[in-house]
Order: structure tokens, then sequence, then C-alpha cells
């Protein structure tokens, strides 16, 4: 079967569709700006409407940036309309949008087969735990990538 590539704006303007008329949609992860905790290529993520809780600090939104981007990245700080987002696999790049450019939240991530919900374990630590300092995000992720090369038993670099 062939792959079927469609323009981010055609595909996100059809997502904003189903999450105003109150469906959650599951979507593919691409990239890695919210490794450990949302992985490409394995996981997929569950988009649901926002409600009056979702753009708080710490939680994870689809939000289209000032320059026309579309992210899944963590709320770091809202100041009046302006939303700050951050991935967790980020290191240091923040981007901004406006509340009116947040679309959906991430309610579950898919991966093997099983859900991860919002109130696991797993989810509460990067959460709250996982550290904003640029440099001990550089070494958690490298600690993170290292166990991963480890279990998939590949030469790391």
């Amino acid at each position: 079967m062939g792959q079927l590539i469609i323009p981010n704006k055609v595909f996100f303007s059809h997502i904003q569709g189903e999450i105003k008329a109150g469906n959650s949609v599951r979507i593919p992860v691409k990239g890695n700006s919210m490794l450990p905790l949302i992985r490409p290529g394995t996981d997929d993520i569950e988009l649901s409407p926002l409600n009056k809780r979702s753009i708080e600090k710490g939680n994870i939104v689809l939000a289209q940036t000032e320059d026309g981007r579309y992210l899944v990245h963590r709320i770091e700080k809202v100041e009046g309309e302006v939303v700050f987002i951050r991935g967790d696999g980020n290191v240091s790049a923040r981007e901004t949008c406006s509340i009116n450019n947040i679309f959906a939240q991430v309610t579950g991530i898919f991966r093997k087969g099983k859900k991860i919900k919002k109130i696991s374990c797993q989810w509460k630590f990067a959460q709250y735990c996982w550290p904003s300092s640029p440099l001990l995000r550089r070494i958690c992720l490298r600690v993170f990538r290292r166990f991963q090369c480890l279990a998939q038993r590949t030469k790391c670099e």
C-alpha cells in the first residue's frame, strides 16, 4: 500500500473540525520534540476537545504558533492571552501562541497496543518532574537515548 501525504494545513483543518464537533481523534506522532514521553514512529496520540482546565501549565496541547506551525507541546506558562509552550525533548527552544490558537488537548498516548492515560505515573512524572533547566534536560535526554539504544541492542554513537 502506498503512502498518502496530506499538507499540514488540510490535515489539521480536518482535525480541528472533528474536535469542534466534540470528537476525540487519534493521530500518529512525528518528530522528537516530546521525548521521552511521546515517541515518534511507535506512538499515536489522542487529541480531545478543550475544557476549562486544558489551558494550564503542564498540559500537552495541539497549538498553532504565530509562524503557522502546528505543534503538540507542553504548556510552560500562560500570561494573559499568550501561551508559552515547549516540547519535553527540546532543550531550550520555546514557542508562543495565542490562547485562541490552542485547538485540542492530548488525553492519551497509544504505545504497543496500550493506552498511557493522563493519570498514569509515567505521564505525571513527565508533567511534574521533567527538568526545565536546559542543562538538566540535556543530561536526562542523553541518558534516555542511551537506555533506548541499549534496549534496542543497536550500536550507539
